[in-house]
C-alpha cells in the first residue's frame, strides 16, 4: 500500500557532488588565471589584487542576493498568512450563516404549517444547532486576533445560544401538550390554540418575529454574523 509523502527533496549525494565540483571549477579557474598571470610576467600582487577585488564583488552579490531572498520569502510566507487568516474569517461567516438560514427555515415552516407535528420537528432541528454554535464560539476563543472585535462576536453567538437553549426548554415542557393537541376537557384543538393554552411564549414570539426574536436573535446575530462581515469586507 502507498503511503502519501511529503515534498520531494534533493538527494543528499547530489547536492555534495555538485558542491564539490563548483568548488573544483572554482578552483581550477583560479589557477588557470595564476598560471596567466605568470606567463604574462605581471607581478603575483596584481593577482592577489584582482582575487580580492573578485571576492569583495562576490561577497557583496551573495549579501544582497541574501537580503533579497530574505524579504521575498518573508513577502511570500506573509501573503500565504494574510490568504489562510482571510478564508478562516470566511469560514466562520459560512458557519454562522448556515446556522441562521437553518433557523430562519425553521421559522418559516412552523408559520406556513402551523401543526404539532411541524413545531415537533422544527424544535428539534432547533434544538440540535445550540450546540453548533457553541462549537464556533468555542472555535473562535481558541483562534487568536483572527477578528479585531472577536470578544464581541463571541458575545454574540453565545446569545443567540442562550436564545436557543429557551426554545429548547419550552419544548421539553410542552411538547407532549402539543402532540396531543387537547384541553382537559378533551376537545379538539388547534396548534396556536395550545401555544396559548400552554403560555407558550418563546415559539409564539418566535412564530410572529416579536420582541425577544429581535432582541435576543437579531440583535445578538448582528452583533456576530455583522461583525464578520463588516471587517471581512470593509463594510
Amino acid at each position: 500500500m502507498k503511503t502519501a509523502s511529503g515534498p520531494a527533496r534533493p538527494p543528499l549525494r547530489g547536492t555534495i557532488l555538485f558542491a564539490l565540483g563548483a568548488l573544483c571549477v572554482a578552483g581550477a579557474s583560479g589557477l588557470l588565471a595564476y598560471g596567466f598571470y605568470v606567463l604574462a610576467g605581471k607581478p603575483i600582487t596584481d593577482f592577489y589584487a584582482k582575487l580580492g577585488e573578485l571576492a569583495l564583488q562576490l561577497s557583496v552579490v551573495v549579501i544582497i542576493g541574501a537580503l533579497l531572498k530574505a524579504i521575498l520569502d518573508w513577502g511570500t510566507t506573509q501573503r500565504a498568512r494574510d490568504l489562510e487568516k482571510v478564508e478562516t474569517r470566511l469560514e466562520f461567516m459560512r458557519r454562522v450563516r448556515s446556522v441562521h438560514v437553518r433557523v430562519e427555515n425553521s421559522r418559516d415552516l412552523m408559520n406556513a404549517h402551523g401543526t404539532p407535528k411541524t413545531y415537533a420537528e422544527q424544535s428539534r432541528k432547533l434544538m440540535e444547532l445550540r450546540p453548533e454554535i457553541e462549537e464556533i464560539a468555542e472555535d473562535l476563543k481558541a483562534s487568536e486576533a483572527l477578528f479585531a472585535r472577536q470578544q464581541e462576536i463571541i458575545a454574540g453567538l453565545e446569545g443567540i445560544s442562550s436564545y436557543l437553549q429557551e426554545g429548547a426548554e419550552e419544548y421539553i415542557r410542552s411538547h407532549e401538550a402539543v402532540s396531543r393537541g387537547f384541553v382537559p376537557e378533551r376537545a379538539r384543538q388547534s396548534f396556536l390554540d395550545t401555544v396559548e393554552q400552554e403560555r407558550m411564549g418563546w415559539v409564539k414570539d418566535f412564530m410572529s418575529g416579536g420582541a425577544g426574536y429581535r432582541d435576543k436573535y437579531l440583535a445578538n446575530l448582528g452583533r456576530a454574523k455583522g461583525t464578520m462581515r463588516a471587517e471581512v469586507y470593509g463594510a
